[in-house]
C-alpha cells in the first residue's frame, strides 16, 4: 500500500496527460470539421440572395460560416413557399406549404406538379445549407470542450500532481 501511497503522482500525471492529449484532439478535429465545411461551402459558390437584408446579411454574401448558411436557407425557404404566375385559382393563398398544394387549388395539374417541384427543390437545398449550420455549431462544441480538457489536464497536472508526490 505504501508503494501505491508513494507513486500515486504518477497515476494523476497519467490521468492529466490524457486530458491534455485528448482535448488537443478535440480541437484539432473542431477546427478540422469547420474547416471541411467552409471548403464544401465554398467549392458551391453560393451567395445570399437580394432579400438577404430581410434575413441579417447583405445581398451577393458568400455563403461560408453558420449564419450565411441559416439567411440563406430562410430565404429559400420565403421563396418556394410563395408560388407566383398565374397558376393559382382565383382566391387561393399565394403561399402553400407542400402538402396544401391540392390538385383543385391550381389552374392545371401542370401548373401543381411545377410548384411541388419547386418547393420540393428548394427543401432539399435548405435542408443541405440548415445541415452545414448544424455543422459548425457541432464543430464549436467540440472545440470547447476540448479547451475544457486541456483546462482539467492542464490543473491535473499544475495541481494534482504535487499535491499526490508531497501529500504521502
Amino acid at each position: 500500500m505504501a508503494i501505491v501511497r508513494r507513486n500515486l503522482w504518477i497515476g494523476a500525471l497519467v490521468f492529466g496527460l490524457a486530458f491534455l492529449g485528448l482535448g488537443i484532439f478535440f480541437v484539432v478535429q473542431g477546427h478540422n470539421a469547420k474547416a471541411m465545411i467552409r471548403a464544401e461551402l465554398l467549392k458551391e459558390n453560393i451567395k445570399t440572395g437580394a432579400d438577404g437584408v430581410q434575413f441579417g446579411v447583405a445581398e451577393g454574401t458568400l455563403v461560408t460560416d453558420a449564419k450565411t448558411a441559416r439567411a440563406q436557407a430562410d430565404i429559400i425557404e420565403f421563396h418556394s413557399v410563395s408560388i407566383k404566375g398565374e397558376v393559382l385559382k382565383t382566391g387561393v393563398p399565394a403561399t402553400l406549404q407542400y402538402a396544401e398544394m391540392t390538385t383543385d387549388l391550381f389552374v392545371s395539374a401542370a401548373a401543381r406538379t411545377t410548384a411541388r417541384s419547386t418547393y420540393v427543390t428548394g427543401l432539399t437545398l435548405r435542408n443541405a445549407l440548415y445541415l452545414a449550420a448544424m455543422g459548425f455549431g457541432l464543430a464549436d462544441i467540440a472545440i470547447f470542450t476540448g479547451a475544457a480538457m486541456i483546462l482539467v489536464g492542464a490543473m491535473t497536472i499544475a495541481v494534482g500532481v504535487p499535491v499526490t508526490m508531497y501529500a504521502v
